[in-house]
């Protein structure tokens, strides 16, 4: 994920993805134009410069950019020089996202745009453009994403309920070529106060959250009914129901980019709208840059796991084929 499509105007916005600099802005008819942010003269930011048209032009001595990243003007040459040339990115706006892909462009029109369709059904009520600046790995997003006992007590007073409960839930793990799915079912514990205002559930609930990890992007699916000694299975659909997305995108080593947006089915209540969805992601940010912190004081001191970070192992194991170098 590159930006939110409300992000990129006719204003030149830069922002750093994998260390690497990019300038996006909009075109004469609205499409996306994203390339390095640098003129190749002298490095200056393109970001700082201004549009002419559907080009860019650099702020520092002229030069002018077209979409395609190739210099098509410099002042006081007859020709541009053709060596003045800038990587250009791939880019698909759908559903409010610009996604933008960084390897071979090539191989871009083989690389499916995740699945977000969910957010355009009917009976739900979506939100996005949610957005937080973290100063920490992007991997320390993800294994908390993936992580659900921490619920009890980073979450206690919005999502969290029974600490032994939520840790002792039933857990499968799927993983498979490029992520890993996760099904997590919590029996009978006590309403979580994002959902006790309902009046389609009582004082205690069962939870029955599915997820799905790829590198750069988390989905989660959670269902909420009365407790039940019924099997979810027998039970049919639950009352509540919401959704989130979460882009997770590096920016450096140590800091990353979090997008998040969602839907919740249309029930009696507002369950979770996108300005709570970010007060509650916004519990993690001090968790998250506090481990950031103190890694550099305890980085290489063994590391326990616990009966949930089995999730995580798994995550990991995927990581490390998907970096592994392939046969011929």
């Amino acid at each position: 994920m590159g930006a939110w499509a409300s992000e990129v105007t006719r204003k030149p916005m830069r922002r750093v993805i994998m260390n690497d600099p990019i300038v996006f802005y909009r075109r004469e008819d609205g499409g996306v134009a994203a390339m390095e942010d640098r003129c190749p003269h002298r490095n200056y930011p393109l970001s700082r410069g201004e549009l002419v048209g559907n080009s860019i032009q650099c702020g520092y001595h002229g030069l002018t950019f077209g979409p395609d990243g190739q210099c098509v003007y410099a002042p006081g040459q007859d020709r541009a020089p053709s060596a003045a040339k800038l990587r250009s990115y791939p880019v698909v706006e759908r559903g409010g996202i610009i996604w933008i892909y960084p390897g071979d462009p090539a191989d871009a029109a083989s690389q499916p745009v995740p699945d977000l369709e969910w957010m355009t059904d009917p009976a739900w009520t979506p939100w996005i453009d949610g957005s937080i600046y973290l100063r920490c790995n992007h991997q320390l997003l993800t294994e908390n994403l993936l992580d659900i006992s921490h619920l009890a007590y980073v979450h206690k007073t919005s999502m969290g309920s029974d600490p032994d409960r939520i840790a002792a839930s039933e857990t499968t793990v799927t993983p498979f070529d490029t992520g890993v799915r996760r099904r997590v079912r919590i029996a009978d514990i006590p309403t979580p106060s994002l959902f006790a205002a309902s009046a389609l559930v009582q004082d205690r609930i069962d939870q029955w959250t599915e997820s799905w990890m790829i590198p750069g992007l988390y989905q989660n699916h959670t269902r909420v009914r009365p407790a039940s000694s019924l099997s979810w299975e027998e039970s049919g659909e639950a009352p509540l129901q919401n959704r989130s997305f979460h882009g997770i995108v590096p920016e450096t080593e140590s800091t990353t980019h979090y997008f998040h947006g969602g839907a919740r089915l249309n029930v009696d209540v507002e369950t979770i709208t996108g300005e709570k969805a970010h007060e509650i992601l916004e519990e993690d940010v001090d968790v998250l840059e506090a481990i950031q912190e103190n890694q550099q004081f305890v980085d290489g001191r063994p590391i326990v796991n616990l009966r949930n970070d089995g999730t995580v192992m798994q995550w990991r194991a995927v990581l490390r084929n998907l970096r592994a170098p392939k046969a011929a």
